[in-house]
């Protein structure tokens, strides 16, 4: 699931940008990059967004802002490599030098800062800053999910929807197979010639392999057991919504295997579209 956090304030004269993202991800995977101040609480910082959030890849930054205030002493030596090597490629390339200082300053590690730590109050400040930002994502990821819920539930309405219209359909399809068995009987062997009692058992036996009841029954527990865990409150629920997800689409498809009946089959279709889509969402919800 996707969420987002940041914020920026002021530390120790700098402007320190503090910024969280995530995308859906089985793991927790952290991409973690921090400014060399920060450098020492490395384990601290990571033990914080782990326990905060979730599953996801995230990517975490913890940095100066750009600003015009001066966030450290130049590095002479890096400065002098980068212009070295990026005027050698703008030359190889013909390409004008004019701005190529300014691009030098663009680049990582051109100022280098001073051995400077943190006081005890400006890391509490810093943690502090971390927890609210991880707030900010886990509120965003909350907004997401409330859309995403109401979008599975429009989903198995829809399931149901048409479920209950092949219930509707259920009568008159044995009916039809009936009657399409009987004319088909009569094609190929005289009235007097046909043994009623045996087709009707024969009837029953073939007919009993066509009775969906049970399917019906299984699928919409499926959808009600869906529905709940839904609106359950616990955190993680990706994993069981897509267990529940392939028994669906195992009552489904047998539905659709035993119907014999055009308009049932477009119904079938209709609640097969339905349950992609609800997979689909499925790949976003943690």
């Amino acid at each position: 699931m996707t969420g987002y956090g940041r914020k920026t304030f002021s530390l120790n004269g700098k402007n320190i940008l503090v910024e969280v993202k995530s995308l859906n991800s089985k793991t927790f995977d952290l991409n973690l990059r921090l400014a060399t101040l920060f450098k020492e609480y490395e384990m601290e910082i990571r033990n914080i967004l782990s326990n905060k959030i979730a599953r996801g890849k995230i990517d975490c930054t913890i940095g100066f802002e750009m600003n015009d205030e001066k966030n450290g002493d130049l590095n002479p030596n890096a400065i002098k490599e980068y212009y070295k090597q990026i005027k050698a490629i703008s030359s190889e390339l013909n390409i004008t030098d004019e701005n190529l200082f300014k691009l030098v300053f663009r680049l990582p590690n051109v100022t280098q800062t001073s051995n400077e730590e943190l006081t005890d109050e400006q890391h509490a400040e810093l943690i502090s800053n971390l927890n609210n930002v991880c707030d900010q994502l886990l509120l965003f990821r909350k907004d997401e999910g409330a859309n995403m819920k109401k979008d599975l539930d429009e989903r198995i309405r829809m399931i149901l929807a048409s479920l209950s219209e092949v219930e509707k359909l259920d009568p008159s399809r044995v009916e039809q197979q009936r009657t399409k068995l009987w004319n088909d009987l009569q094609t190929y062997v005289n009235d007097e010639q046909i043994d009623k009692n045996r087709f009707e058992q024969e009837l029953i036996f073939y007919l009993e392999k066509m009775d969906i009841t049970e399917e019906v029954i299984r699928l919409k527990s499926h959808c009600t057991y869906f529905t709940e865990t839904i609106h359950d409150p616990s955190v993680e629920k990706g994993k069981k919504l897509g267990f529940i997800c392939q028994e669906m689409n195992r009552e489904i498809n047998t539905i659709g295997s035993k119907a014999y009946h055009a308009e049932m089959q477009k119904k079938v279709v209709v609640m097969k579209d339905e349950l992609e889509k609800i997979k689909e969402q499925l790949n976003n919800v943690l």
